[in-house]
């Protein structure tokens, strides 16, 4: 019952501003409860009465009275309970959900990596829609299903002590079959709540995936690997309901075998002349008033532990540690670059880079270059600070970006990589992304800058045209060229390139060289380098090589040393003139 108890105040905590609102609903939930309760009160009354012979005018008109009153009880407390209880829990789930996306943006990219993106899909999606459940209906029902059998209990204890006692035996009894239930559901609970998110995973994996699905022929087998997913959550489901049958049966019979408790009871104190026939009638009818309503407790049991674990599944997104920020954030004295015995990996135990150390002066160009591997990518990471280094420093004008703090860290750097993502909505969205605000004609110029301006205009919608999911409805080259006039909008000195045109066309790749070259002017340029036109161009080279830096220097004195990039620049010169041989037979 514990964790009941703490599903219950973390919805409570959860509930923030809102929990006013959620408490006076479900004080309304009682009221409507209790307004039931008059009902009854009356049909014991008349009953009453009737033992001394025939109602009266006036009590005839106040029985009347009182049973609308009753009824106008319960329409009109359950409306201002659904009203409250709904809009509260709507309210926090909407603050909960903007809380953990705020949450997620200061998270280190390892946190996610290491989930996936469906699980944190599914913890601000379906584990959230389980928490507003609960919210909104599980929790009010209790107290609805609480709030009659005590209106009940505590008017057969003024009236007559021993019969309430009787009346109470079998719900002590029941309770404790209640709180095993409770314990027997929670570790399945979780396991469904993973099932279901394996299953998201598996299903997003397909969607996103469908072309290189098709591609293979392998429609069958992504789908049998989603239907293994469904078949698992099924039959963690199924296990729970079967898991819940005894319990159930067992809480409901021990409850109601208070009914048959009570007639003995009644016949008995009858036949005694304790009471009378009349007194012994209202018992038997109030009985029931008590036991119907706590086996609603049943449906709310499912909905309590499945709650639980989407509170304790949610919890671990909402509550991971995120990059520590400095409590007086520094300033940098200019857009050079440092990287100063950086050894990182993403791993424990699996280093990538091993004691790195080079500086990139300011508005100057340098490119990194070695195998696959050699953590070329991950230098760029490291600057971004998407990862924190395991040792050494990265630093941009002499300050760790450690100590800089997110703010000015990325206002200080743009990242561009070969994967570019638009957001869903419009180009103009895409482009003012870093800048909401800014001004229609700084978006059009960025974009006339980035080359992107002539392919805009001549689409239909012009720059209201909606670029599809992750930008689908452009082409490669189209979604490079916005990516690039988001970032010259935004304009940060300091520009981290993954090189951009080493996966489109020469078509594209001549507007997306000259829209990186509009980028960059003035700018402090590290790129991972892939073309030795762009190598070619750099100020400097840093070779790297096992995770290690082989080499730095001018393009020519490398090529002269007869090293790491020397051999580097003779592979990429024999394959610029590779050709495929279509003569082969």
């Amino acid at each position: 019952m514990s964790s009941g108890l703490a599903v219950v105040a973390g919805v409570w905590r959860a509930a923030g501003t809102g929990r006013g609102r959620l408490a006076r609903g479900i004080a309304f939930r009682f009221a409507q409860s209790m307004s039931l309760g008059v009902s009854f009160a009356v049909v014991a009354w008349v009953l009453t009465v009737l033992r001394e012979g025939p109602l009266a005018a006036g009590q005839v008109r106040l029985a009347v009275v009182l049973v609308v009153v009753s009824l106008v009880g319960q329409l009109g407390f359950g409306y201002l309970a659904v009203t409250d209880n709904w809009a509260a829990s709507f309210a926090m789930v909407g603050r909960l959900r903007l809380a953990v996306l705020d949450h997620l943006r200061r998270l280190p990219m390892g946190f996610h990596l290491g989930r996936g993106q469906a699980d944190t899909v599914t913890a601000v999606t379906s584990d959230m829609a389980m928490i507003e459940t609960f919210a909104s209906d599980a929790f009010p029902t209790v107290a609805q299903a609480l709030g009659l059998p005590a209106a009940v209990l505590i008017a057969l204890g003024i009236v007559d002590p021993p019969l309430a006692g009787a009346v109470a035996v079998s719900v002590v009894a029941a309770a404790p079959v209640l709180l095993w239930a409770n314990r027997r559901m929670a570790a399945l609970s979780r396991q469904r709540q993973d099932r279901q998110a394996d299953a998201v995973a598996r299903m997003l994996a397909y969607v996103q995936g469908i072309a290189v699905v098709r591609a293979f022929n392998l429609t069958g087998e992504r789908q049998r690997r989603f239907r293994e997913a469904l078949e698992e959550f099924r039959e963690i489901s199924l296990r729970m309901v079967a898991r819940l049958i005894v319990p159930v049966m067992v809480f409901a019979s021990v409850l109601l075998l208070g009914i048959p408790l009570v007639i003995a009871a009644v016949g008995y104190w009858l036949l005694g002349g304790r009471i009378d026939a009349t007194s012994a009638l209202i018992a038997l009818v109030l009985v029931l008033s008590v036991y119907a309503p706590l086996l609603a407790l049943l449906s709310v049991m499912e909905v309590l532990r499945l709650a639980d674990a989407s509170m304790a599944r949610f919890s671990r997104v909402a509550e991971a540690p995120v990059q520590p920020e400095p409590a007086e954030p520094l300033e940098p004295a200019d857009a050079g670059l440092s990287f100063d015995r950086v050894s990182f990996g993403y791993l424990p135990g699996r280093p990538v880079l091993h004691e790195v150390s080079f500086t990139v002066p300011e508005r100057s160009m340098t490119a990194i270059v070695g195998p696959s591997g050699s953590g070329k990518s991950t230098v760029l990471s490291l600057l971004a600070r998407f990862w924190d280094v395991d040792s050494g420093a990265v630093r941009i004008g002499g300050v760790d970006v450690r100590s800089l703090g997110a703010r000015r860290l990325y206002a200080s750097v743009s990242v561009m990589f070969q994967d570019v993502y638009l957001f869903q909505g419009t180009i103009f969205d895409n482009i003012a992304f870093g800048r909401p605000e800014t001004e229609p004609e700084r978006v059009h110029a960025a974009a006339e800058a980035a080359q992107a301006h002539g392919f805009i205009t001549a689409l239909p919608d012009g720059y209201d045209t909606r670029v599809g999911e992750g930008g689908a409805a452009l082409s490669g080259g189209e979604r490079q060229r916005i990516a690039i006039a988001r970032a010259i909008l935004k304009d940060a000195p300091i520009v981290l390139l993954d090189e951009a045109t080493s996966a489109i066309d020469p078509t594209n790749e001549k507007h997306v060289t000259e829209a990186l070259a509009n980028l960059v002017t003035d700018k402090t340029l590290l790129v991972v380098a892939h073309k030795l036109s762009t190598i070619r161009a750099a100020d400097q080279v840093i070779a790297l090589e096992h995770g290690r830096v082989a080499e730095v220097g001018s393009p020519a004195e490398l090529i002269t040393m007869g090293g790491v990039f020397a051999r580097f620049h003779a592979q990429r010169e024999r394959a610029q003139g590779w050709r495929l041989d279509t003569n082969r037979r």
